[in-house]
């Protein structure tokens, strides 16, 4: 599993664990019923502490994004997911929008924003080949 965490930056580590698994789940990198590490196998791999990652995994448990069953491990909640993805959607939707309504106070025409929409995914698509990913 795939998951980054920064141990010198200010947001607790399992905060950040927590960030990156609702983020794989939104991507599709780990999809509903998939297992998910240990809580021993992913702190060796991220190199905290267990305790870390047993904290993500108890607060994600609350939060109904994973289900734990005694014996078998943990695994993303296909509901929770669902509910997430709805709530992605609708989170970068709104962004557009608001892009979209700033562009427009300039008084671009719905073809020069679609424009600068192509032309600002392009140079991402662009970025991503070279290794630049999203910056």
């Amino acid at each position: 599993m795939l998951i980054k965490v920064d141990t010198k930056g200010f947001v607790p580590l399992y905060e950040q664990v927590k960030a990156e698994i609702r983020r794989m789940a939104a991507v599709g990198a780990v999809k509903p019923q998939d297992p998910l590490p240990s809580i021993r196998e992913l702190a060796a791999e991220i190199l905290v502490n267990p305790n870390t990652v047993a904290r993500a995994y108890r607060e994600l448990e609350q939060e109904g994004l994973i289900n734990t069953q005694k014996g078998r491990g943990s695994f993303l909640s296909a509901r929770r997911v669902q509910d997430m993805n709805r709530d992605l959607e609708a989170h970068l939707n709104r962004k557009m929008d608001e892009a979209v309504r700033e562009i427009r106070k300039f008084g671009l025409s719905p073809a020069e924003v679609r424009k600068l929409f192509a032309d600002s995914l392009r140079r991402f698509e662009e970025n991503g080949r070279r290794g630049g990913g999203d910056e």
